[in-house]
């Protein structure tokens, strides 16, 4: 990570739709990752949990190695200033893909707490499973 400063600015600025989760800004990747997923059989449900375990598994190994090699990780009190870039500022303002467009009301959803919850309990049996071998 020749910037580690940098990530911690991505993951913390306003994407350019605000209900997808960052490290993944990118409305193409994101697409692309649940065109792949339901293409191979994944309900929209499915892949949408698929993608948010994958970039909550993500985020926090870059913010882990960003701080490592020393990045500011706290909460940021200063906008941001995005200079002549065209970033919207709000949702809605981005063409979205028929893909996106579907997953948007699934992707919008706030499930923090069950996913955490979901999460550690998943890492508690991986545990227990290696501590038992």
């Amino acid at each position: 990570m020749t910037h580690p400063a940098a990530f911690p600015l991505v993951a913390t600025r306003h994407p350019a739709a605000p209900w997808l989760r960052p490290p993944l800004r990118s409305l193409e990747v994101v697409d692309g990752f649940l065109t792949t997923l339901t293409g191979f059989g994944f309900t929209d449900a499915k892949a949408v949990d698929t993608y948010r375990a994958f970039s909550s598994f993500l985020l926090g190994a870059l913010l882990l190695e960003s701080a490592a090699r020393g990045a500011e990780t706290s909460p940021v009190g200063v906008p941001f200033d995005e200079g002549d870039a065209m970033v919207p500022n709000a949702d809605g303002r981005v063409e979205l893909s028929p893909t996106l467009a579907r997953f948007e009301p699934l992707l919008s959803q706030d499930r923090s707490q069950e996913e955490f919850e979901v999460s550690l309990e998943t890492l508690l049996d991986r545990l227990e499973l290696s501590v038992s071998q």
